[in-house]
C-alpha cells in the first residue's frame, strides 16, 4: 500500500494540505469565537445582574460595562487587523512578479495609421456649387 504522498503529485498534495489546514483553522476560529463569546456574555451578565440589578449601582455598573465592551472591541479590531495583514500577504505571494517596464522616456514604436477623414471633408464640396445649379427662390 502506497502512502498518500507517493500517489499524488506535489502540487495536488500541497493543495490538499492547504485546504485541510484552512478547514482546521476555520474550525479553531469557530470554537475559539464561541468560547470567548460565552465568557464575555457571562462577564456582561455578571456585571448587569450583580452590580446594576442587585446592588443598584447603575452608574458604576454602566462604567464597568463600558470598560469591558471597550476591551472586547479593542481585541476584535486587533484580530481583524491581523487577519487583513495575513490576507494581503497571501495576495502578494499569489500575484505573479511584474515584468520589467520599458523606459517611459522613449516613444512607442510607430505604426502605420491611415489618417481619419475630417467631418468637413465631405461637406466642403457643397460650398463650391455653382449658382446655376441652385434653384431660384424668388
Amino acid at each position: 500500500m502506497q502512502s498518500l504522498a507517493e500517489q499524488l503529485p506535489a502540487l495536488e498534495l500541497d493543495k490538499n494540505l492547504r485546504e485541510r489546514q484552512e478547514r482546521v483553522d476555520r474550525l479553531i476560529n469557530i470554537v475559539a469565537g464561541t468560547a470567548i463569546s460565552i465568557l464575555v456574555g457571562g462577564v456582561l451578565w455578571g456585571i448587569i445582574y450583580g452590580i446594576i440589578i442587585v446592588k443598584g449601582e447603575v452608574i458604576a455598573g454602566l462604567l464597568f460595562l463600558a470598560f469591558i465592551v471597550g476591551i472586547v472591541l479593542f481585541a476584535l479590531l486587533s484580530l481583524y487587523s491581523e487577519s487583513l495583514r495575513k490576507a494581503s500577504g497571501k495576495r502578494k505571494l499569489m500575484q505573479p512578479p511584474l515584468t520589467q517596464a520599458s523606459d517611459t522616456a522613449e516613444l512607442p514604436p510607430a505604426t502605420q495609421m491611415e489618417p481619419l477623414p475630417s467631418v468637413t471633408e465631405r461637406t466642403t464640396e457643397l460650398l463650391t456649387v455653382d449658382k446655376k445649379e441652385k434653384p431660384d427662390r424668388g
